[in-house]
Formats: C-alpha cells, structure tokens, sequence
C-alpha cells in the first residue's frame, strides 16, 4: 500500500519512540516541516533492520511503500536512535565503532552519525526542559504537557511549552537563541527563516542557553526583562555529539 494510501487513514501522534519529532504543523506552522511522507511506519522499518542491519532504501521502498524520501528519514532516524542506544550501554565506544558494532556499511555511517548525534543532545536536553515545564506547572503558568523536541533545519532542536491564560500562549527553547516568548499557540515555533524570529509580543528571556528555571520564570513575569533580539547567538552543534 503507497504512502498516499495510508495518508487517509493515519495523521502524526504524539508518541514518545523518536526522540525528535521532524517537524509538526501544530508547532511549526506551515512549510517548517522537514517533508516526506505525513505517516510513520517506525515498527515496519526496524523490523527490516532487524533483519539485515545493511537494509537498503530499495527495498524499504518496496517492502513498506515508503517514499524514497520517506525510506531515507527512516533508516537514518532509527539506525541514529541504535546508535545512541549502544553509546548509552556502552560509553567507552566512539560513535563510528558502535555504527561498525550495529553491522552498518560504511556507506550509511554519516547519515546514521547525524542523526544519532541529534539523538544525544535530544536526550541531554529533554530532563532540562521537563524541569523548565515542571516548574511553569507548579507555579499555575502551564498545565501537564508533553514536551516534544522538534528538529528544525539545519539540524537545530526547538521545543515548545504552551502556556495557560489569556497573555503569553507558548514559550519556546531553541538551542541557538535559548527561550523566547511565542505569539501563537498553534503555530509558535513558526516558520524557520534561519534568523531570530522577532516582531510584537516575541520577548527573548535569557542570554543563556538553558537558564535555570526559577531566572526563566522571573524574566517571564517581569516584562520589564529580556529583549526584542537575543543578545547572544549559540551555534547549534549540528553533526556534533556535544
């Protein structure tokens, strides 16, 4: 059955088995997501793994009736997620002998490093924003959320608190500009143009990247803090483990 097909029938949830989400309507608003098809498949595609750790896009494609874009974002995504699964099991090994270990050709290694190295920071931030959320939620400013990490382009990771009330409707975490207020609660991330999303309404809370929760929430309710612009620019570490 073709992708098209399914399209009908499935639409993208909220499951936690990826670590990044490739892009949403919902947070990042229309023409932000990465592309490929709008279904996943994450079961079918590493029961193949399973089978043959050298599984090729051809025979994705044929098997499951993925796009070859669709194949490709796949077997990139879970063969990272493996990945960062034996980093984690086993830390004394480099990300290329735990590609080698998996039984990957040398052939998909980089995309499988990338992606797995997005899997790492993925994974390093995610207890920092649950904590940042928690303590919007303890003091009445949020409700209980899940906190998912989107994967902007160029490789960037965003995530999104949406926020209770009538004022600010969301917050959002991007490791290049740290948090800022968003003036939308459907689409707060909005549309990646590679610049410091600015305008009315958009507040930058923080110099640092991942302040801690209380300087965040006092910057929230003052308005007299943070900036129209970030004040300071953090390269995101695309490709990097760290």
């Amino acid at each position: 059955m073709i992708c098209a097909e399914r399209r009908k029938h499935t639409r993208n949830s909220d499951e936690q088995a990826p670590a990044t989400d490739t892009g949403t309507e919902t947070a990042m608003g229309t023409g932000a997501s990465r592309g490929g098809c709008p279904w996943d498949s994450p079961a079918q595609v590493a029961e193949l793994l399973d089978e043959d750790p050298a599984v090729t896009l051809a025979t994705v494609q044929e098997r499951i009736g993925l796009s070859h874009e669709a194949a490709a974002g796949a077997l990139a995504r879970l063969r990272g997620e493996r990945v960062a699964d034996l980093l984690q099991t086993e830390p004394t090994l480099s990300p290329q002998e735990a590609a080698t270990r998996l039984g990957y050709p040398v052939a998909v290694q980089r995309t499988a490093l990338v992606s797995a190295a997005i899997e790492v920071r993925t994974r390093r931030i995610r207890p920092y924003l649950r904590r940042v959320a928690d303590a919007l939620v303890d003091v009445g400013l949020a409700e209980e959320q899940d906190i998912r990490v989107h994967r902007l382009d160029g490789d960037v990771l965003a995530a999104v608190v949406l926020l209770n009330g009538p004022g600010t409707p969301a917050l959002v975490w991007d490791e290049r500009y740290g948090w800022r207020t968003a003036v939308s609660r459907r689409h707060p991330i909005g549309t990646e143009t590679g610049a410091p999303p600015t305008g009315d309404g958009i507040r930058y809370l923080s110099e640092d990247r991942r302040p801690d929760p209380a300087e965040l929430l006092a910057a929230l309710t003052d308005r007299r803090r943070g900036s129209r612009q970030p004040k300071t620019l953090h390269p995101a570490p695309a490709g990097r483990f760290g």
